[in-house]
């Protein structure tokens, strides 16, 4: 349960950090982000959750069997 307090924390902070930045960059409202710009604090959240919640690459096995 504790990883998961965590990962929510984490993922809040990302996500209100990249939005932050993205408003700067911009320097417009919340309704004129592109949807790039969207893409990048999503895709950052995503990331930081599962960095927090210890998200793993696929064994070497697996990695190496597929051509």
């Amino acid at each position: 349960m504790q990883y998961y307090v965590k990962a929510i924390y984490a993922g809040l902070v990302t996500f209100l950090g990249g939005l932050l930045t993205a408003l700067q960059a911009a320097d417009t409202g919340i309704g004129d982000l592109t949807q790039a710009a969207w893409i990048t604090v999503i895709l950052a959240t995503v990331i930081a959750v599962g960095g927090v919640l210890g998200l793993q690459a696929a064994p070497a096995s697996v990695a190496t069997s597929v051509k």
